[in-house]
This record gives structure tokens, C-alpha cells and sequence, in this order.
């Protein structure tokens, strides 16, 4: 899977990296296992360095072959708290999408079952 990670206003230490590796991808990569998936990560600052509040962003936008783009923004008072919200979101938005994909292509039944059940016919 290809990860791109960017920083928006702000600047992205190794710390805010590796949190982001394995509280955000590791748990999107076991939905998109083949290199032709991508997750696009904008970590952003939306008042600039200086200034504080609820302005810290996470946009996340996954995209996996045969499936439409999942796009999730979550925002909070610390860019730890957006990931953390957008892994919820995300999981169970890909989640939905993935049983929701199966059901229309298959009738619901996993491929190696709907196969044997169309030889039967």
C-alpha cells in the first residue's frame, strides 16, 4: 500500500510520524493489502502555529482498487486526538464499504462460495 503523508502549516516531527504509522495505517492496511491501494494523510494546522483552540486536523482519503474513494476529516484540539478520531471513523467507514461491495458483487456469499454455487446451477 502506498502511504503519503503531508503536513499542512506545521511541520511533522519523527514522533508524529511513527504515532500516525501505527495508530492510522497499520490498522487501514489490513483492509488494503495490494500495492495499488493508496491512503493519502494531510495532518493540518488550520490557524497557523501561533494560534491555539480546536484547530488541529486530520484529513485521510483512502483509495482501493474497485471500491470508490473513502475520504474522513476529523478535527480536535490535538493532531494525537484527530488520528486517533479518524482511525474510528475510517475503519468503520471502509468496513461498511467492503460488506456493502461484497454483498452487491456476490449475493452476499464470499467468491470462492458464490463460484460453487453457480457451478450447481
Amino acid at each position: 500500500m502506498k502511504v503519503l503523508l503531508r503536513g499542512v502549516h506545521l511541520k511533522l516531527s519523527d514522533n508524529l510520524k511513527a504515532y500516525t504509522d501505527e495508530h492510522l495505517v497499520a490498522h487501514i492496511e489490513r483492509f488494503a493489502e495490494d500495492e495499488a491501494s493508496e491512503i493519502d494523510i494531510a495532518l493540518v494546522d488550520i490557524n497557523g502555529p501561533n494560534k491555539g483552540g480546536v484547530d488541529k486536523e486530520c484529513r485521510v482519503t483512502v483509495r482501493m482498487p474497485g471500491m470508490e474513494a473513502v475520504h474522513v476529516t476529523e478535527t480536535a484540539e490535538t493532531l494525537f486526538q484527530a488520528i486517533d478520531a479518524t482511525r474510528d471513523r475510517l475503519e468503520k467507514t471502509i468496513k461498511r464499504a467492503v460488506e456493502r461491495r461484497r454483498s452487491v458483487a456476490t449475493n452476499g456469499l464470499p467468491y470462492d462460495l458464490n463460484a460453487d454455487a453457480a457451478s450447481n446451477l
